[in-house]
């Protein structure tokens, strides 16, 4: 179990490359249903179109079917998921059912990651990380990825003005348009519906000459409707990754079960005394030797 905590660490922190909030603001505006031209208010119409499937619902609560490939283990496990918008994140894995063995926590200032069994944990300030802080890292990259939403790095508020750093060819045969965006060293693909605007995959990729290439792909599937909108019940987080010279695989596939809107639950981990803290390198050097 401790493998699978951190194996979901090397996707999660993939996962988490580059990018900052994203709240859309004011109505969504006219949108264009079917695309045959390819002028700039057409491709604002559509970027319209596609952020303004977000899901409206401030919390997501949901029980789990949690599976992870590493390429030679292919483990699954039950659990749940907590989210709150721009609040938290948190994945809980159960054994059998019957018993928690370990939870990754997102907040706005720290992830924290708890191993259950050993009775031990990390938590890590976003900031303090030299990858994290130098990639602009923090929560908000995950909470686009989790909620199924369109993002611009660095930007709280979505506009006219930042939909226009998008590059999007309505004129693309086909019933998928690409969306693609350019952020420094991270390079952001969003495959979306052609007919409804629905995010279908979202590919992250950050290049490093010095690091190599890190590549995260997470794609929708299952969507039902919560609330007013489409939410996706089905993810599959693809990491690639190079660790030491090492190349990394990991996949992790994260099935819902009736997602509901509940506020009802605490949004905060508290562990007793008996939890001892250890270094992120601990964990790194950990993963490195799956």
């Amino acid at each position: 179990m401790k493998k699978i905590l951190l194996a979901a660490v090397v996707v999660l922190v993939v996962a988490s490359c580059g990018t900052k909030k994203t709240a859309v603001t004011g109505p969504a505006g006219p949108v264009t249903e079917t695309v045959e031209t390819n002028t700039e208010q057409q491709r604002i119409n559509y970027l319209r179109k596609v952020y303004d499937n977000a899901v409206y619902t401030k919390n997501i609560v949901s029980s789990i079917d949690f599976t992870i490939n590493t390429g030679s283990k292919n483990i699954s496990v039950g659990g749940s998921i907590h989210m709150r918008k721009d609040d938290v994140m948190r994945i809980q894995l159960t054994a059998l059912g019957l018993m928690e063995v370990g939870r990754l926590e997102f907040t706005k200032d720290y992830v924290m990651i708890v191993d259950r069994i050993h009775k031990e944990y990390i938590k890590a300030d976003y900031n303090k990380v030299d990858f994290m802080k130098r990639n602009g890292l923090n929560f908000y990259t995950l909470q686009a990825l989790f909620w199924n939403m369109l993002f611009v790095p660095g930007e709280a508020n979505m506009t006219d003005r930042l939909l226009e750093k998008f590059t999007v060819d309505l004129a693309t045969k086909g019933t998928m348009v690409p969306l693609s965006l350019k952020n420094g060293n991270m390079d952001y693909v969003w495959q979306t519906e052609s007919k409804t605007g629905l995010i279908r995959q979202t590919d992250v990729t950050y290049s490093d000459k010095a690091n190599g290439t890190t590549k995260l792909t997470c794609k929708y599937d299952n969507f039902k409707s919560l609330g007013t909108k489409q939410y996706p019940h089905l993810l599959t987080l693809n990491g690639q990754s190079v660790i030491s010279k090492q190349p990394r695989n990991v996949t992790i596939t994260i099935k819902m079960d009736g997602a509901k809107m509940s506020s009802d639950w605490e949004t905060r981990t508290t562990l007793s005394s008996k939890y001892k803290e250890v270094s992120a390198d601990e964990v790194l050097e950990k993963i490195m030797n799956m």
